[in-house]
């Protein structure tokens, strides 16, 4: 009976993609937040498999309140922008108001309740005005790198660019 439990998982695991998605917070109840965002990941974007420590963090690319961050790995059916209009669902929900927004070719950060990033999907390279995968901005933040370091994840985020891209991997609603 364990034997078929265990073959049962694997089978199901395998049509799931891994995602590294990046959790933030700097205002109100940070942890809350976060563990908010988690369920609600957990319920409608994939099943969470793993997860990071959570880490207090300055913010990065303007003055604000410090943030709360964590890194979670789900496994998910769900397409790159399919889940990318989940993701974003739930921080609406949660009280995301206002997104990042360019000003003379400049990001303009805000303040948010919940921040939900797609690091990285199944290794995978895509770009166009909605993501960019993998995210661009991870080797900037050290945050996110000591977070992947210790899910033992940093080597597989660093080496996604000379792995696959969008043309040798069909994602149908890409």
């Amino acid at each position: 009976m364990l034997f078929k439990k265990h073959l049962f998982f694997i089978f199901a695991a395998m049509n799931k993609r891994q995602v590294i998605i990046g959790l933030g917070s700097n205002l109100g109840d940070r942890a809350a937040y976060l563990a908010q965002a988690r369920r609600l990941v957990d319920a409608h974007a994939g099943v969470i498999v793993r997860a990071s420590k959570l880490a207090e963090t300055e913010a990065w690319g303007f003055e604000a309140p410090p943030f709360l961050n964590q890194i979670i790995v789900i496994l998910t059916e769900q397409q790159p922008l399919e889940l990318l209009d989940v993701l974003q669902e739930i921080e609406r929900r949660l009280g995301r108001m206002v997104k990042t927004h360019y000003e003379d070719g400049v990001p303009v950060y805000h303040n948010r309740t919940i921040d939900i990033d797609i690091l990285d999907y199944d290794h995978i390279t895509y770009q166009d005005e909605r993501l960019t995968l993998p995210h661009p901005h991870i080797g900037e933040r050290e945050f996110l790198m000591q977070q992947l370091r210790e899910l033992d994840l940093l080597g597989e985020i660093l080496n996604t660019k000379d792995t696959k891209s969008t043309k040798d991997t069909k994602y149908d609603s890409i």
